[in-house]
């Protein structure tokens, strides 16, 4: 049987799905065009309109009366005829966005009514001229002075008959450690009473002056490291001391203590430490950065958990030449005194580094956005204007920033809701590349 037209054609239901799907999409279309068009127009009017009032949360909503905005109900803001962009600030309009005292790349100057800054409690400050003193903040630890640092060893062969002190313990210098006998200590004090001995058979024409070969063994005696006071009770009782005292080289702290009673020591070897700790040093880690500002001295003030409410006062006197690759620091070594032994080797605290004074231009530290890359500040005109503007700051101290380009003596920075601010020179940013690009 042959086929027809009617069994080839498509059945009913596919052929109305497809005229609504081509319905759908041309539907599509004139919205689509009817809202580009919108905004065109809107732009357009932005542009070039006498004056308009924008919606700042809408910003397709435009009027050519002021009111509030039908979507959210916010009062419409004045939008001038030209755009804010194109009123350069004065002083601003030769230097090029992003640079100290030019324009912020993104934002542009609003107007904003004086009864919606009272609303969101916005507050300004003037820009001033005074003398900042900067501080500059580390972590200090305290240690003990490289110099105050000393060994109490031998320069003889021996044995250690009897320790005297334990560690930890204060001593004085020349005081007796520990007393070590041996066969050369016997022998050089000997030979020095023999030479006494043949001083006295002889008639010396200057009994004041002690005969030369007693000096020379007197000195023998001194560079086995044997103290004068034990050489002069070697001559008084006219016989060699059983065992000599090891003393104190100086006055301090027992550190370490490497001896025992009955131990055999060789010459160098260390048998003692002593610290004096009546002065201390406090090393500090400077960061890279900061590097710059740490001078030779400058006065620190140290304060300490085990101290509260009690600072300790110092001066940089040496900063070490090199950086530590690992940490990227700069140490700097402050030395403090301690006559009241506060400070032990081993603590920490916060250490404040004072930095000269210099008469500057600041402005409260609030006052200044820092996006990472950019710092700048929005300047109040008298007009309602705010003006974002780029600035290059310096030091920090009692809540003020050093300003070095960008803002003039007396001119007013906004100190409070400078984040309200941004956003919204952000916003009309965005609409007037709109308007004038739709």
């Amino acid at each position: 049987m042959p086929e027809t037209d009617e069994d080839d054609a498509p059945p009913a239901g596919l052929r109305a799905a497809g005229i609504a799907r081509w319905g759908i999409i041309a539907l599509m279309a004139i919205a689509a065009m009817g809202a580009w068009s919108f905004y065109a127009h809107a732009g357009a009017r932005f542009a070039h309109g006498p004056r308009q009032y924008q919606c700042p949360m809408h910003p397709s909503v435009l009027q050519d009366h002021p009111g509030g905005c039908p979507i959210c109900g916010m009062d419409l803001v004045r939008v001038a005829h030209a755009p804010a962009s194109a009123r350069p600030a004065p002083g601003a309009a030769m230097r090029p966005a992003g640079e100290p005292g030019g324009s912020v790349p993104g934002l542009v100057p609003v107007e904003i009514a004086p009864e919606r800054t009272q609303l969101v409690g916005m507050k300004t400050a003037k820009a001033t001229r005074q003398r900042l003193s900067p501080q500059l903040r580390a972590t200090g630890f305290v240690s003990a002075d490289d110099s105050s640092i000393a060994i109490a060893t031998t320069r003889y062969a021996g044995w250690v008959d009897e320790v005297r002190v334990i560690q930890g313990q204060k001593v004085r210098k020349g005081e007796v450690l520990a007393m070590v006998s041996g066969p050369e200590l016997l022998t050089a004090q000997q030979v020095y009473l023999s030479a006494l001995e043949w001083a006295a058979k002889q008639k010396s024409p200057n009994p004041g002056i002690p005969a030369p070969g007693v000096q020379e063994e007197n000195n023998a005696l001194q560079r086995l490291g044997i103290a004068q006071q034990d050489i002069d009770a070697v001559a008084r009782r006219r016989r060699p001391l059983p065992a000599v005292p090891l003393r104190a080289p100086i006055s301090g702290h027992i550190a370490r203590r490497d001896v025992l009673k009955g131990l055999y020591v060789q010459p160098g070897i260390e048998l003692f430490q002593i610290v004096d700790l009546s002065k201390v040093w406090v090393i500090a880690d400077i960061s890279e950065q900061d590097a710059g500002r740490v001078h030779l001295g400058q006065g620190a003030r140290l304060s300490l958990g085990a101290y509260p409410g009690e600072s300790f006062g110092g001066v940089v006197d040496f900063i070490y030449p090199a950086l530590d690759l690992d940490t990227h620091t700069v140490q700097a070594r402050i030395q403090l005194p301690n006559p009241e032994l506060k400070l032990r080797p081993g603590m920490y605290g916060d250490l404040v580094i004072d930095a000269p004074a210099a008469e500057t231009i600041t402005v409260p530290a609030e006052a200044v956005v820092d996006t990472g890359e950019l710092q700048y500040v929005f300047v109040a005109r008298a007009d309602g204007r705010f003006e974002p503007r780029v600035v290059r700051v310096g030091e920090r101290a009692a809540g003020r920033v050093q300003v070095l380009q960008g803002v003039d003596e007396d001119e007013l920075v906004v100190t409070t809701a400078n984040f309200l601010l941004d956003s919204e020179s952000r916003m009309r940013a965005a609409v007037e590349a709109f308007g004038q690009k739709p």
